[in-house]
């Protein structure tokens, strides 16, 4: 079981990471998935009844734990698998101890979604067509 719902983040990321290769035609579209992210995240903390001057405090650490898995598994992906097996358990399962086979499928369903990623046109992306592929899809790389 995962410890945290917050790791819809990796998602964010592997898009991030996809439109970063767009460079200046992208910019407006990548500020505007953050914007999304951060504004879903405000509204979601005021329907658990979060007050006013408690939101900009708890987006501010939300907003640093989601920078901090960004340079995590950019380091993971472009390096060792190790290295993106370590962050992928760090952040996903927290205080949960994982049967390494359930890491080594998902640092595979993630370098397979990365590759699937990059492969699709920025006109799709842009237009909310994304396709990470399904975990356990052999046929997610192709």
């Amino acid at each position: 079981m995962l410890d945290g719902a917050f790791e819809i983040a990796f998602y964010f990321f592997l898009v991030l990471r996809r439109l970063k290769r767009e460079s200046v035609r992208a910019a407006a579209l990548s500020q505007a998935v953050i914007d999304t992210m951060f504004a879903d995240m405000d509204a979601s903390l005021r329907e658990m009844g979060v007050g006013d001057q408690g939101v900009g405090p708890r987006v501010q650490r939300m907003a640093a734990g989601f920078y901090g898995r960004i340079a995590a598994y950019e380091a993971g992906l472009s390096g060792s698998d190790p290295a993106l097996a370590a962050a992928l358990r760090r952040n996903l399962y927290g205080t949960v101890e994982p049967d390494p086979a359930a890491i080594a499928a998902i640092c595979a369903y993630v370098r397979a979604a990365a590759a699937r990623l990059s492969g699709q046109p920025f006109g799709s992306l842009r237009a909310g067509v994304v396709d990470f592929g399904e975990p356990g899809d052999p046929g997610a790389t192709d």
